[in-house]
């Protein structure tokens, strides 16, 4: 039987995307999870802003974390951009054990932000994510409103013009929106539909396969009761 929790990553870069990620947060994911409640799903959704303290960003853990978690959240995905490309680690921010367990991050050291090594880990580099990860595009006459934080450098709105054109060349799901409260209701919308048809009313588990279901929940692998993610990030 599938899974019955389930998690959804969620990319962006973080101070141009407040508004999406609480509209999400406070109102798409729980009124999903209402929907998914009688077909004993749980819903996850990963917010990194709540996940990484300071200190974990001054001893440069930040990608570990976002990569680690994209891993535990396969195969849901959803990234949003708009017209910032982000942070980029300067070329020794990298941990030696993570260039050793993703050799594919050595040729990008110091060259490529965050948000994008979460879009090739995420989905560009695996093609078992198509049609299970979503892209969102941010009107720019939106930023052009808001501007400060919104508003990309001459460099970075090169880097993310191509950032994009490489998403939409692989054919992936993108959908254009003006605003935070358009992308809310199109996510609700896209998500329902995957979901709905995963998850199918017709196979909901009955009470034996559930009180099973129950019992595996509970066996968090050894090391995981400490992961330091906090309890918004466990399944139990």
């Amino acid at each position: 039987m599938t899974q019955r929790v389930i998690r959804i990553f969620l990319s962006s870069t973080f101070r141009d995307f407040g508004e999406e990620r609480d509209l999400l947060v406070k109102r798409v994911f729980p009124a999903l999870r209402a929907r998914l409640k009688d077909r004993f799903v749980e819903l996850v959704d990963v917010d990194l802003r709540w996940g990484i303290t300071v200190e974990e960003a001054e001893r440069g853990e930040v990608l570990p974390i976002c990569l680690a978690e994209i891993d535990r959240a396969r195969p849901y995905f959803i990234g949003m951009l708009g017209e910032r490309y982000g942070w980029i680690p300067l070329p020794d921010g990298y941990a030696a054990d993570l260039l050793e367990r993703q050799p594919w991050l050595k040729k990008h050291q110091g060259v490529k932000s965050v948000t994008e090594f979460e879009i090739l880990h995420g989905v560009l580099n695996n093609r078992r994510m198509q049609g299970r990860a979503f892209f969102y595009f941010r009107s720019p006459a939106y930023a052009r409103t808001k501007g400060g934080d919104y508003l990309p450098s001459p460099e970075d709105r090169a880097r993310q013009t191509e950032l994009k054109r490489r998403i939409r060349a692989r054919g992936l799901p993108v959908s254009s929106y003006a605003n935070p409260e358009a992308l809310a209701k199109r996510i609700e919308l896209d998500l329902w539909k995957l979901l709905d048809a995963e998850f199918a009313a017709s196979e909901v588990p009955d009470a034996f396969e559930r009180e099973r279901l129950r019992h595996e929940a509970w066996l968090v692998p050894f090391g995981e009761q400490d992961s330091g993610l906090g309890p918004r990030w466990r399944t139990l």
